[in-house]
């Protein structure tokens, strides 16, 4: 028996030898499989629209990822903004989209209604380094149906810059806090000059903000139904035919004569570089563009705001990310393109080489290298400052669906031709603003 138990103990511990060596062969086996997998040469596809300084620090930031990772690959895929739009959607459509992408906000009900148009990223957090670098709510904005579909990259939003040199030119020492107070301005400006200009969609969009601080509801909710209703819209567009009438801004022929539509860029309107045109509702993201061709001539733009009467409900402030980065959701190596990410939008090297060119970053390790850096401040900066202190209610990814921008340009253009009343305008809009939200929500 004791022989017996003997050769028993002996098999059982020659046995856990053997198949405790199989196990660490085959985890090796693994593990070496995986160390080859990583370290293969490969290449990833990366889009992005931008002008010619936004092109340059992205390929340097690209040249130094590929330092730092020699078997990962970027083919940079870059173009301006206009027709990017096409090119994206036709690519989307046809599964020939690059791996990674530069995505505007509005394009998320476009391209992934349900959370599945793009790859899920809360599946790469670790990559990402999303807990270490990003609140709860700043990811909420790219999330659909639950699914991170892409990660905001900066934050921006409308406020209003004034020319400081014309304001100080006709003795207006004090921007506007009221809108009576602007409409007021325009009265000490000599003819030929208006205290702002507001092109037909940025007329629309300050209009609206208006009329938010009024009624404080949003125009379009999260879902994509119209929450004003006709008379909220009336309101709205009453403001913009008292800012026309009051001369605080041109109508949309004059802006038409000088940039042949009214839709050119503003920068580029001999009136706004002369100083007659002293003030603008623009994107903070954008206004480095608008404030260089006036400090050329100097003279100097400054933070407006945005005007509130006592009796406003909400500050009516539009803020939303300026863009996101993506994933496709056919990527073959989303790991490594998570690598790619998380080194542009929180690696020291990589935000350097990034720096504002896609605004200010909302990555809270890119915000703490940029600011050791001394490079976040100025009229961008002043105006997130300002539209962060005055939060308002939250603005829909749908409100810039191209078709709805459609119908608030031809709205008030028929207003600023004096083609139809307010009353026809507002009811024009309602109506078509529901027919487009009822086709892009199906």
């Amino acid at each position: 028996m004791k022989r017996a138990i003997t050769l028993m103990v002996s098999l059982i511990f020659f046995l856990t030898i053997i198949l405790a060596g199989c196990g660490t062969s085959k985890q090796e086996s693994s593990n070496n499989v995986q160390t080859q997998e990583t370290q293969k040469q490969i290449t990833l596809r990366f889009s992005w629209w931008g002008d010619d300084t936004r092109h340059q620090a992205t390929l340097e930031a690209i040249k130094l990822f590929e330092q730092k990772y020699p078997n990962i690959k970027i083919k940079a895929e870059y173009a301006g903004w206009d027709g990017y739009l096409d090119k994206q959607t036709t690519q989307i459509a046809g599964g020939t989209a690059a791996d990674i992408m530069q995505i505007n906000w509005n394009w998320l009900p476009i391209f992934s209604k349900d959370g599945n148009g793009f790859y899920d990223l809360n599946k790469l957090s670790k990559e990402l380094g999303l807990e270490e670098n990003y609140t709860k709510n700043i990811l909420e904005l790219g999330t659909v149906n639950g699914k991170l579909n892409g990660i905001p990259v900066a934050l921006t939003g409308r406020v209003i810059y004034y020319n400081k040199t014309v304001y100080d030119k006709f003795g207006v020492s004090t921007f506007p806090t009221t809108w009576n107070d602007l409409i007021n301005i325009a009265k000490k400006f000599d003819k030929g000059y208006y205290p702002m200009i507001l092109g037909d969609y940025d007329a629309w969009l300050l209009s609206m903000t208006y009329a938010i601080q009024k009624t404080g509801k949003p125009f379009i909710d999260n879902n994509g139904k119209l929450a004003f209703d006709e008379n909220d819209i009336k309101i709205a567009l009453d403001f913009y035919k008292k800012l026309i009438d009051n001369k605080v801004t041109p109508t949309i022929a004059t802006i038409a004569n000088e940039g042949g539509n009214g839709n050119a860029p503003i920068e580029q309107l001999p009136s706004f570089i002369d100083g007659k045109f002293a003030g603008l509702f623009q994107w903070t993201s954008a206004v480095k563009k608008d404030a260089t061709p006036l400090k050329e001539k100097n003279m100097e733009l400054a933070l407006g705001g945005i005007p509130m009467d006592s009796d406003s409900k909400t500050s009516g402030a539009i803020l939303k990310p300026s863009m996101l980065f993506a994933i496709n959701k056919d990527c073959k190596y989303p790991k490594e393109a998570a690598t790619f990410l998380n080194f542009i939008l929180n690696d020291p090297e990589g935000v350097k080489a990034m720096g504002l060119n896609r605004g200010i970053p909302v990555s809270k390790s890119a915000v703490d290298t940029l600011q050791k850096a001394g490079l976040i401040s100025g009229l961008e900066y002043d105006g997130l400052k300002f539209l962060l202190d005055h939060p308002s209610v939250p603005i829909s990814p749908y409100l810039e669906d191209p078709k709805l921008q459609d119908v608030y340009r031809q709205t008030i253009d028929q207003i600023s031709y004096g083609k139809v009343t307010v009353d026809e305008a507002a009811k024009y809009m309602y109506d078509n603003v529901q027919k487009v939200l009822s086709e892009i929500t199906k």
